[in-house]
């Protein structure tokens, strides 16, 4: 009946309230009904208790017989009158009229008949014999008969007043009993509106407030006990549901804190192997260790079960394994190795077909131009590489690729440099020492020839001064090739090479050479060589045949990124006979100008002396290919 109560704590409040209204308002209306129900009753008990006064009074006047006949019917009828109004009094019969008691309205109407019947006759008959004549005996008759009368008026005047204040008492009475049962009532309501407070508010709330405290603190698996129909229990309900909710939300984003964290681990894994690979690969001399060391690092990362690298060789007609680390592949010691190189592209091969355990992703090692090989990665049974594994790899093996590429390029490029030394070596020692050792052979002939034909002594000694100013030119020319093939860069830079060039010829000349070094474009080793030692040739000719005093060294930019040398001195400049008779390594100047791509011009100045002009633009230093397949196929 009351089931809609229990959806609404304020419906529960209110009917509580209400409750406690309606009881205090029903005690007061009570006391109002109960005050108007009693309103007059204590003077209508007070002029009912002078009826009795009124009665006595009567008694007394008719027996005083000392008085005057006019004075005596003067006075009783006064006192008839009066205890008729005070039967008669509005506020007596008003009392009477509105009691429930039946006995009190039959007491007073018992009263008012007694008095018109009996009491007021007797009175009216005695004072009627006093008036005439009459014996004492008829008038002590009448008068015992009024007071026997008044007797038993007075006996009922006093039940009617009695009547009257049982009537007010039991007013009172009801009175008391509405209060008590409005104020039990009241304070039962009271004690259940506490009790439903406390336990369907105060502990609710309580549990609320305990539940929203954990859930502070990240505890969001707490629940709230109370979840009924009511305010708090919605409150509840949704308490639950938003901490389910947040549970769920915290579960997945520690899931997927935890994936992002492995993945980051994974980055940096792969990050690491990416920046030790390239060190492996770059700083160091690449060795088949390196490759071993490399390839179980990946395999740490990867988690694989084996990795092998294959390299096919420069002939492209065998392949090898270079390095291994787990599980090799069945198709290695089958030796198909056609099968792992397939097309060039990475892919899976299934090993079972080859008595293998499951699959292996093969992986093209390779840079922009060439292929160089495979890698071959087991892959764990009954499992596949991720995608982010297998691009790991691809970059893997790009890296070795490149490296391989940059090794094979460098190896080359150290073939082609040694052939190109060993033709400069060659043309160094075609154009100075051989030709110097031909000169000398030949005056050795010549002094044979002397001394077999007899030939005096002065001819003799001009042969021998001949041969001795020969060997002279050849140990010169011998040092010279010396120190030119000790020729090392050494990091120091082409300034600090060209000054300490210039430091060492004005120490074994006493030409004042001067350097004025103007350069700021960036030149190659080997650009920086070959300028340094055309440099060396010039001023190596300018101390011994230019018999000059003075000499410049200038090395300037010129426009379209172009460097110019130019060595000048102040000589007797280049004699036709003695340029064709001894080169001074006119020829080894012209090879190493057209290494570096330039010009090269030898001329006199007109004021007097020879400039040495060379002209190249950097970057365009190529190997004389022509004189080192010569020297290859020799």
């Amino acid at each position: 009946m009351f089931s809609f109560l229990n959806s609404s704590l304020l419906l529960r409040a209110g009917s509580a309230m209400g409750v406690i209204t309606v009881l205090a308002v029903a005690a007061m209306a009570g006391t109002v009904y109960v005050a108007r129900a009693t309103h007059g009753e204590a003077g209508a008990v007070n002029i009912a208790g002078s009826l009795r006064m009124q009665s006595y009074r009567l008694v007394a006047t008719l027996e005083a017989s000392h008085k005057s006949e006019a004075h005596l019917t003067d006075e009783t009828s006064s006192l008839v009158q009066g205890f008729e109004q005070r039967l008669n009094s509005p506020k007596l019969t008003e009392v009477v009229s509105g009691t429930h008691r039946t006995s009190l309205q039959q007491s007073y109407i018992q009263i008012k008949k007694d008095w018109a019947q009996t009491v007021r006759p007797l009175i009216e008959e005695y004072v009627h014999q006093i008036n005439q004549p009459a014996s004492k005996i008829s008038l002590q008759q009448t008068s015992h008969v009024y007071r026997s009368t008044v007797d038993s008026f007075v006996v009922d005047i006093d039940r009617m007043v009695r009547l009257l204040e049982e009537d007010a008492e039991s007013s009172i009475h009801l009175l008391g009993l509405m209060h008590s049962i409005s104020l039990m009532l009241i304070l039962l309501v009271a004690t259940i509106t506490l009790y439903l407070l406390h336990t369907d508010v105060l502990s609710p709330l309580h549990d609320l407030l305990k539940s929203a405290e954990r859930a502070g603190q990240g505890d969001f698996n707490v629940r709230v006990g109370h979840t009924g129909s009511d305010e708090l229990g919605r409150l509840g309900q949704a308490f639950n549901t938003m901490t389910e909710e947040i549970s769920k939300m915290h579960g997945h984003l520690e899931r997927r804190v935890t994936e992002k964290t492995e993945e980051l681990t994974r980055r940096n894994r792969s990050l690491e192997l990416l920046y030790d690979a390239s060190q492996r690969l770059t700083k160091a001399a690449v060795s088949e260790t390196t490759y071993l060391e490399l390839l179980e690092e990946i395999g740490g990362v990867i988690e694989c079960e084996g990795i092998t690298l294959c390299l096919i060789d420069e002939e492209k007609n065998k392949v090898h394994a270079l390095a291994g680390s787990g599980t090799t592949p069945p198709m290695c010691q089958n030796q198909a190795c056609d099968i792992c190189l397939g097309d060039g592209k990475t892919r899976q091969i299934n090993s079972t077909e080859h008595g293998g355990p499951g699959k292996v992703l093969s992986i093209p090692v390779r840079d922009q131009e060439n292929r160089y090989g495979v890698l071959l990665v087991v892959q764990p049974k009954d499992d596949s590489l991720q995608s982010w594994q297998i691009r790991l790899l691809e970059t893997l093996s790009k890296h070795i690729g490149i490296s391989i590429g940059v090794t094979r390029r460098v190896t080359q490029h150290r073939r082609l440099a040694l052939l190109d030394e060993r033709s400069a070596i060659a043309r160094d020692l075609h154009d100075s020492l051989a030709q110097s050792l031909s000169y000398l052979k030949i005056q050795v002939t010549r002094l044979t020839i002397l001394r077999e034909s007899g030939a005096d002594d002065q001819q003799i000694d001009d042969v021998q001064n001949e041969l001795k100013d020969g060997l002279d030119a050849a140990y010169r020319q011998l040092r010279e090739l010396l120190t030119t093939f000790r020729l090392q860069m050494n990091g120091r830079g082409l300034a600090s090479a060209l000054s300490e060039t210039i430091s060492e010829f004005k120490t074994r000349s006493d030409v004042e050479i001067k350097l004025d070094n103007q350069l700021t474009l960036p030149l190659s080793v080997n650009e920086e060589i070959h300028l340094l030692q055309i440099v060396r040739e010039s001023l190596a000719n300018l101390v011994h045949h230019a018999q000059a005093t003075q000499a410049t060294v200038t090395i300037e930019p010129l426009e379209q990124n172009q460097v110019q040398v130019r060595i000048e001195d102040n000589g007797m400049g280049i004699q036709e006979k003695t340029a064709r008779t001894h080169h001074y390594g006119l020829a080894i100047m012209h090879e190493r100008a057209n290494s570096l791509n330039g010009e090269l011009q030898i001329e006199n100045r007109p004021e007097g002396g020879t400039c040495v002009l060379l002209k190249f633009k950097p970057g365009g230093t190529k190997p004389n290919l022509k004189t080192i397949q010569e020297q290859a196929a020799s």
